[in-house]
């Protein structure tokens, strides 16, 4: 870890019950199937979403999961429960019945703070299925928040006798309006592919993606990774980041953002972490209280990161001068030979960079870049570095005033 830097990632999971109170799907990976653990053979399967039991998970957190993480320098980590919008009544997922989704986040928020201390947080999350917002929708969590799919004689808002306020949700501007309420991140995982094939691009212009409470889009690599790619995620994901920053260049509104996450279901002892999971260190003062993961929102919402693949790190940046002489200063930190570092920026139209090589740099080694560039007519900017493997750290684009 790199103060006052904390590292996250995101991961993806099956949408899972537990017995007890326990949370649904918790932290890392622990997307629990039934071969890790010694099931009760006197329950009949059923399918519908899988029963974790405690012993699993307590175990998984404690003999794998979390040490793994905590070996690899992660801070924060998330759950990720899937929850399906736009299902008949009565259709839980994967065929079996339909869980009470209120309880669901309750046992999410639960989980999440007890399997946290001073030195891990785990953030309850969910990846919304056939989302009002176009494609998936992740939503990160400041505080517990309860909401479901409007059903017929349902109001927007309404007070649920055990949770309090219960919203219900059947529109953009309904699910757009919780976000702005509470405090909710919403970010859109694996864009331009998979269930969000054609977005964000068929939603730029809607009000709800640019409001500031639409951070971005989830950033890893796959699902289209090309090994000719100089850059990680190159043709989909870093072109998609550099063209959000075009389409918001003469708003007003925040620029968007990466969110690193991991696309991973199930894992068991020995499976790889490290190289499938990209990370973003997030500029805090301290890691926040289990029970209150609101300043990481607040930071991420902010911008106050960069994503990294683990091999490069970028510890701090900068733009320096007025007008269209600009300086890029950026310390830069790697473990195999650097390949070259680029400051990429662009007009609201068009996207350009200047690429300076570093083939001259071995490996395991530190330097502070100073790259001068012509900022005329330029509305953003961004630094990245890549290394000999590929392997890289971005920034998050910043605005030239």
């Amino acid at each position: 870890m790199l103060k006052p830097y904390f590292t996250a990632t995101y991961i993806g999971m099956m949408k899972s019950t537990l017995k007890r109170g326990l949370a649904a799907a918790l932290a890392a990976c622990l997307a629990a199937q039934s071969a890790f653990a010694l099931p009760d053979q006197s329950e009949k399967r059923v399918r519908g979403p899988g029963i974790i039991r405690d012993a699993e998970i307590e175990g998984l957190l404690r003999i794998y999961s979390a040490p793994i993480f905590r070996a690899a320098g992660i801070n924060i980590a998330s759950e990720i429960s899937s929850v399906f919008v736009g299902r008949p009544p009565g259709r839980g997922g994967r065929g079996g019945p339909e869980p009470d989704p209120l309880k669901l986040l309750a046992d999410s928020y639960e989980g999440a703070a007890r399997h946290s201390d001073s030195n891990f947080l785990v953030l309850a999350n969910q990846e919304v299925y056939g989302s009002p917002l176009g494609g998936h929708t992740d939503l990160l969590f400041s505080h517990p928040v309860y909401w479901s799919e409007k059903r017929a004689g349902q109001q927007f808002v309404e007070n649920d006798p055990v949770r309090g306020t219960a919203y219900h949700i059947s529109t953009a501007d309904e699910f757009i309006e919780m976000a702005r309420r509470e405090n909710i991140l919403i970010s859109m995982p694996h864009p331009r592919t998979k269930g969000s094939t054609g977005y964000p691009d068929a939603v730029k212009d809607k009000d709800f993606f640019n409001d500031p409470h639409y951070h971005g889009v989830g950033f890893r690599w796959g699902m289209g990774l090309d090994l000719s790619e100089q850059r990680l995620c190159e043709k989909r994901c870093l072109v998609l980041l550099d063209d959000m920053s075009n389409w918001s260049a003469n708003r007003t509104e925040p620029l968007k953002n990466f969110l690193a996450i991991t696309e991973t279901r199930y894992k068991a002892p020995g499976d790889e972490v490290y190289a499938s999971s990209p990370a973003a260190y997030v500029k805090l003062a301290a890691l926040p209280a289990p029970n209150n993961p609101a300043p990481v929102i607040d930071a991420l919402m902010r911008g106050d990161s960069w994503l990294t693949s683990g091999e490069v790190l970028v510890p701090t940046y900068s733009v320096e001068g007025s007008g269209a002489r600009r300086t890029l200063t950026a310390e830069v930190e790697w473990t195999f030979p650097l390949e070259f570092v680029e400051v990429v920026y662009g007009d609201g139209n068009r996207t350009d960079r200047k690429i300076v090589s570093a083939t001259d740099l071995g490996a395991f080694g530190k330097h502070k870049f100073q790259i001068p560039f012509n900022a005329a007519g330029q509305k953003w900017v961004r630094f990245a570095a890549w290394d000999s493997a590929g392997n890289g750290a971005t920034t998050q684009p910043m605005r030239l005033k």
